[in-house]
Formats: C-alpha cells, structure tokens, sequence
C-alpha cells in the first residue's frame, strides 16, 4: 500500500508508504543537484546505507521505459532503504532534491476517485478499522501486494497528531528474491506509522494529510467500500513531492485469510465503486502466510535483519 514509502513509496500502500528518486539525471537536473544538494549528495556516498540505495537507482538507468524504470526504482527502495534512523542520509538527500529545490519534478497521474454511491453509508473513526488486520487482497503490485502484511489500529484522541486520531503501526515484509516460490523466502521487515482524521460530511473518507518534509508532505485519502466485522476494503489516492496521483486498494481481513462467504458481497462492493480497471478478481492475493502470537502479533516469514 503506501505508503510514503520511497515508494518510493512508497507501501502503500498500500502504501503502503515512500521516496521516489530517480538519481538520474538530466542536465538541468544535474546543475540543480550540484548548486543546492552537493553535501547531502556526498554525505550519501559515505553511508553504507545510502551509497547501496543509490548505486541499486543508478543501475535503472539503462531500462528506457519509464514505467519499468520507475518500478526498479521503487523495489531499490523496497530492498535499501530500511523504515528506520539507518536510512537518514537517504531522507537528507531526498527531501534536498524532491521537496526543497525540486531538482526532480513532480511525476503527475489520475487516480480515479470511487462513486459517492460506493461508499459505505456509516464508519466509526473510533471502533471500525481499531485492532489487528491482515492485508488478504491487493490492487497496485507496486505498494499492496508484499507478503506478510498486518496493520494495527488504535484510537487515542490524546496521542499526536491529535488532529487525526486513528493510529496505524503498518508492517509488512519485502521479498528479498522476487522468484522464491518456497517456505523458505527470505524477508526484510519494514514497518512506518501513519494518523488519520475523518470527514466531517462523509464518514466513509479517512484523510491523511499535513505530513512532515522528510515523508515528502505526502496526503492520503482512503475511501471505505465495504465494513463488516470480519473484512474492510478501503481504495486509496494519494499525492506526494515525487508523485501526485497514485492509487491502490487493500481488503483488510481480521484473519490471514479471507473468510469465503464474503467474496460476492465484496464483488459487489468493488463494482459498486465504478473505478475503470477495477475488479475483484484482478487483486492480487498477498502469500497466505503462518501467524504466530508474541505480543499483540509476529509474523512467521523467514525474515532477515538489515
């Protein structure tokens, strides 16, 4: 889903999360980047961390299309770019060349926005998305399909930001090796924090907006489709520094797996949205994965530290 995740993103979303940067560029590109963003640009060459994501960007350069080349870029991030203080000159250098002198310009797409009549009639801020889910359905292969994916909501009011007081703590896992079809995987955890307010005229549509510079001002919107007990599937848009436009859906299950008797209501839910391109049966279906208890939750996936 995401994010923000560098996304990129991003995660989302999904993201979750999300920097995009290409560390490719042009000429003018190349004079802005060396007039406002020359220290942060060698501190990065320093750091273990940032030179690894920097030279994984790098080699996308030879993939002339641009979509697949942005993807290269995304999954750099997805691999180096680990959701904690390791990845500061990383969060320097990017906010120097996207968000303060926009060296980059900012990529700009449509998401479509889901029909008024699509969305659910009620939603409480404070009880209907609070607890454990498990990401069991994907739109965009880019930020809602990593395996191993479980969101926890709280409502606390009285926690910053207070103006948005449904906290999401978001993790998920990234396949280190895209092709590994076993039990085995190996996995890098990631995890970021995201608040949200509701609004005022429609309680269907949780806003995420006013974020900081080092998560590149991005604001998500999150519509709710369908609610139950059991299941939430929320379809989002989003606008960050780097990229204004990029969408997603994540069906939130309080299960691993999704219960079966609520496929044709949500059939109907995703139809009910009228979004061109959207269909139930097209979402991807994240690895069904062994859950194990420690604390509030521990995923199972054979993760590997940074």
């Amino acid at each position: 889903m995401f994010v923000f995740d560098f996304r990129a993103v991003i995660r989302s979303t999904t993201t979750l999360v999300v920097l995009l940067c290409s560390c490719v560029f042009a000429t003018s590109q190349t004079a802005c980047l060396l007039e406002h963003c020359a220290r942060e640009l060698a501190q990065c060459e320093v750091d273990t961390v940032c030179r690894t994501w920097s030279t994984c960007t790098r080699g996308c350069a030879s993939i002339k299309d641009p979509v697949k080349q942005t993807n290269c870029q995304i999954r750099c991030g997805d691999l180096y770019q680990p959701t904690n203080s390791s990845s500061a000159k990383i969060t320097a250098f990017s906010e120097c060349v996207i968000s303060k002198f926009h060296c980059i310009n900012q990529t700009k797409t449509n998401c479509s926005k889901p029909a008024l009549s699509g969305l659910v009639p009620s939603f409480s801020l404070k009880t209907d998305l609070v607890g454990v889910w498990y990401i069991t359905r994907g739109q965009n292969p880019v930020f809602d399909c990593f395996d191993c994916q479980v969101h926890n909501f709280t409502f606390n009011p009285n926690e910053e930001p207070s103006t948005k007081p449904l906290h999401g703590d978001l993790k998920w896992n990234v396949k280190v090796d895209l092709n590994c079809t076993g039990d085995d995987c190996k996995y890098l955890p990631r995890e970021v924090h995201q608040s949200f307010s509701q609004d005022a005229h429609n309680p269907a549509h949780l806003m995420n907006y006013n974020n900081t510079l080092a998560e590149l001002h991005y604001s998500d919107d999150w519509y709710v489709l369908y609610a139950s007990k059991s299941s939430v599937l929320i379809y989002y848009c989003g606008c960050n520094d780097a990229e204004c436009g990029y969408g997603g859906s994540v069906l939130y299950s309080r299960t691993p797996q999704l219960p079966a008797e609520e496929e044709a209501a949500l059939q109907v839910a995703v139809a009910g949205a009228k979004i061109p391109g959207f269909n139930f049966n097209g979402l991807c279906v994240p690895k069904k994965i062994h859950f194990v208890k420690n604390q509030f939750f521990v995923m199972s996936c054979a993760v590997v530290q940074d």
